[in-house]
């Protein structure tokens, strides 16, 4: 079966032809899931949610609730060939946007418009003339991508701040397997270690072949605590809050312990306020005495509308055409480009370009007259906060809906991380994050109620 949208739209679906046929590196899958049936299925879900709600996987939501990880464990399959296209695709962007970062500090940026850089949120003027250790402000990358089908990929936004979601990537790739290993039987999953990358990447950017490393957390309340102290165990680095911190009189930053204050020299840092947890961080780190990933600055890369700009990127600091695609997007500042938004809306997807978590995206196809009217009311009123991406009719995925019994689709993205070392080296971790809309949405952000599945890459 092909699922159709309301308006009689045909996505592609990743788990079946258009003739309603089991595609071929679905079939093990397939005939995994119809020997346990769907009470079998229901049973396994449950015990996975149980092992879930355990084990905390959660991310908090406000105003002071916690939302267990919603998942759904039939796994994506991504075929090798497509993968190497992805991974080659993924390098080449935390490439060429970490060599624009370097530019754009030490004055030789000439790619993106002046203006489009200085109304951006998360560029900050006093990073101006500085060179992090080994000329890396990108250690952690993620960017979101949409399958069209047949392998064709294209990527809809990049992460460069605090990239979140790699724990439950691991997560629901590790608790498929315990739960339903009959899932595993016939294929060959392509494996990967992400603690040797970071570890190395850590160790990359310091002087001490040792070097003592930290992960900075905004706390128990944080979104994404979860995910933080879950790196912190599987990376054996301690997990410290403001507090555990200080910057001491020579300039370098100590953590607490019971016995003494130990320098560090690596925070991998997941707040983005950073002297408000530890107050004179941010002048250690551009003095020099201390490493941080990712880099302060960043987030002049991780603008929407700076988005536009990564192919010229990719050719003006690597001399080579992308390996992805990218959404069609619009500068809404252009006012040829406004007046064609306008005029298109219906056809649209509206972002501000600060968002994340799915907040401040319109897919205008799916809202009603009266919302559409106040979209558009808002970019007349101030259009350097929006952007503009043509709306994409991106690939589905079967679900198992455990109140019917049966496989339902809803429409996936899939958000791909990578690490970068000093040396230049790049790991994309293979897999990623898939991510699954509610029933007649395309927005896939868990924050937003979306569920996530495990992903594996096949030979």
């Amino acid at each position: 079966m092909v699922a159709a949208s309301a308006k009689g739209v045909r996505f592609y679906s990743e788990w079946q032809d258009s003739g309603g046929r089991v595609r071929p590196h679905y079939a093990g899958l397939a005939e995994a899931a119809g020997g346990l049936g769907s009470g079998g299925l229901a049973g396994r879900w449950d015990s996975a949610r149980r092992r879930v709600d355990l084990e905390a996987v959660t991310f908090y939501l406000d105003p002071g609730s916690y939302r267990v990880m919603p998942t759904d464990f039939l796994p994506r399959v991504i075929p090798l060939e497509h993968w190497e296209t992805i991974a080659a695709g993924v390098s080449q962007r935390i490439r060429a946007i970490n060599r624009f970062l370097a530019d754009l500090y030490n004055g030789g940026q000439d790619v993106v418009p002046d203006e489009v850089i200085y109304t951006s949120q998360y560029f900050y003027p006093e990073v101006q003339g500085f060179r992090p250790p080994k000329d890396v402000f990108v250690h952690i990358y993620g960017v979101d991508l949409v399958h069209l089908g047949d392998g064709r990929y294209v990527a809809l936004e990049d992460n460069l701040r605090i990239p979140s979601g790699i724990s439950y990537q691991l997560k629901a790739v590790g608790l498929a397997a315990e739960i339903l290993p009959e899932f595993t039987d016939g294929y060959e999953i392509l494996s990967y270690d992400i603690r040797d990358s970071y570890l190395n990447m850590f160790r990359s950017l310091s002087g001490n072949p040792e070097p003592v490393c930290v992960l900075l957390t905004d706390g128990k309340y944080g979104a994404a605590f979860f995910e933080h102290r879950y790196l912190s165990d599987l990376l054996g680095i301690p997990l410290v809050e403001g507090p555990d911190l200080y910057v001491g009189q020579d300039g370098r930053v100590y953590v607490r312990t019971l016995d003494r204050d130990i320098p560090v020299d690596v925070i991998y840092r997941r707040v983005e306020d950073l002297d408000l947890f530890v107050p004179g961080l941010r002048g250690a780190y551009l003095e020099g005495k201390v490493a941080l990933v990712n880099g302060i600055g960043t987030g002049a890369a991780d603008d929407k509308l700076v988005f536009l700009w990564v192919p010229q990127m990719i050719e003006r600091y690597l001399g080579e055409a992308p390996v992805l695609e990218q959404a069609v997007s619009y500068n809404l500042a252009d006012l040829d480009s406004r007046r064609y938004v306008l005029e298109n809306l219906d056809g649209l997807v509206i972002k501000t370009r600060q968002g994340y978590g799915g907040l401040g995206v319109f897919v205008m196809p799916d809202l009603g007259a009266a919302y559409k009217a106040r979209v558009a009311n808002n970019i007349l009123q101030n259009p350097l906060m929006f952007i503009a991406q043509e709306t994409l009719d991106f690939s589905q995925h079967m679900v198992f809906n455990e109140q019917s019994g049966s496989l339902e689709p809803r429409h996936i993205d899939l958000r791909v991380f990578a690490a970068q070392s000093g040396d230049g080296s790049v790991s994309v971790f293979p897999g990623g994050l898939t991510r699954v809309a509610l029933p007649g949405s395309r927005i896939t952000n868990n924050s937003s109620g979306g569920l996530c599945k495990p992903t594996w890459v096949v030979r």
